[in-house]
């Protein structure tokens, strides 16, 4: 007869060996000893956790995982056997949270053997069979027919965060910060009185536009360096003339050659409250995306002001994301999002993409508030003396 053996690590292995074999009061033999002699690892209260499994004692099973996660809470089979537990149990909610962190915990590891990628691609389709019926169950006590209303929008945004299925996405400008205006990544067109006004001269801004680009003259690139300040390779973008500019306004400052060009157009922006700021903006400017080019992710200069988009050419495979939403411009229709939101844009078509930027004010900025901000950027453009222009 074999001699039994006394060592933890040895009665763990014989105890796995003997509920491999179908032994169970052997197997139950061993991880009683095991978990007896004082200073049981995860390993062995798993294997007695393996064991109740096997022999329907589901309260001794979930006692025995619990101390398996008391000494290694990311102990993945333990995770995946509470999840497992719960799901038999009935409490899909509790399943599903166990199931969620044993997905959160393989994704790190480094290396894992191809029975556990099929475990985890077993807890992964339990887990969303779980999203979809706890979708479901929320709709059917909401009334889905309620959703989708006019009015009903933000409380749709919160039910897909809830969900899932959309990230949450702040505000985070590169340089100023106004607090305490809502987070909104597309705005509401009946928030700016004179979109249809502007609309209405888009066969005029177009026309203009388009001589400007047939002549192929005067864009430069979007992102160009400054020679006095550090330049970076924003991931491509730095003098890529695939994304181009043609500025009537460049920081505050009318291009007075490109604005000459544009007469009407110019004249359609001279009712709109553009953001004044001297030496900052406006900045009213044809963007011209070359086919196959993309703007990668990235945040806007400050939230206290909306960037405004005046489609004038979109091919097809053309579109803007904001946040959650991606959308397609529509030739002739404005669209204002908040850049301070990570934002990318992309022409997957074999044309040009070209529209009219400009920015305005946010509407909830009272005309004090807007006064305060403007004083307080040429304050800080006054600091540190003039901008020097070198020479030769």
């Amino acid at each position: 007869m074999a001699a039994t053996p006394i060592s933890l690590p040895a009665l763990t292995a014989a105890g796995f060996l003997a509920l491999k074999g179908g032994d169970l009061q052997a197997a139950r033999n061993y991880f009683e000893q095991a978990v007896m002699i004082g200073h049981a690892d995860p390993a062995a209260w798993f294997g007695l956790s393996c064991l109740h499994r096997s022999m329907g004692e589901s309260a001794k099973e979930d006692a025995a995982l619990d101390r398996v996660l008391g000494l290694d809470p990311h102990h993945l089979p333990s995770l995946i056997a509470k999840g497992d537990l719960f799901a038999k149990l009935g409490d899909r909610r509790a399943a599903d949270s166990y199931y969620a962190a044993a997905l959160s915990l393989g994704a790190k590891l480094p290396s894992l053997s191809p029975d556990w990628h099929a475990e985890l691609r077993r807890v992964e389709a339990l887990s969303r069979g779980f999203a979809q019926e706890y979708e479901a169950h929320l709709l059917r006590a909401l009334g889905a027919g309620g959703l989708g209303r006019a009015g009903t929008e933000r409380f749709s945004h919160a039910i897909d965060l809830l969900l899932g299925k959309r990230k949450i996405y702040f505000q985070q400008p590169r340089c100023f910060y106004y607090p305490e205006l809502p987070q909104i990544q597309f705005f509401n067109r009946d928030l700016f009185p004179w979109i249809e006004a502007l609309e209405c001269d888009f066969d005029t801004i177009r026309r203009e536009a388009l001589a400007i680009l047939q002549a192929d003259v005067g864009f430069a690139p979007y992102v160009l360096r400054d020679a006095d300040r550090p330049a970076f390779d924003v991931r491509g973008l730095l003098d890529n003339p695939s994304w181009g500019a043609f500025f009537l306004i460049q920081d505050g400052s009318i291009v007075e050659k490109n604005a000459a060009l544009c007469p009407r157009t110019l004249a359609a922006l001279s009712a709109i409250p553009l953001c004044r700021i001297e030496n900052r903006t406006p900045s009213v400017l044809f963007s011209l995306l070359r086919p196959g080019a993309r703007i990668p992710p990235h945040h806007g200069f400050m939230n206290a002001r909306v960037i405004a988009h005046l489609p004038l050419i979109v091919p097809p495979n053309c579109a803007l994301r904001v946040g959650n939403e991606t959308r397609g411009w529509c030739e002739g229709e404005v669209v204002l999002f908040d850049d301070t939101i990570e934002h990318e844009a992309w022409n997957a078509s074999s044309e040009p993409r070209l529209v009219m930027i400009f920015d305005v004010w946010r509407p909830e900025l009272s005309a004090e508030e807007r006064d305060l901000v403007t004083a307080m950027l040429r304050a800080i453009d006054t600091f540190g003396g003039p901008r020097r222009q070198w020479t030769a």
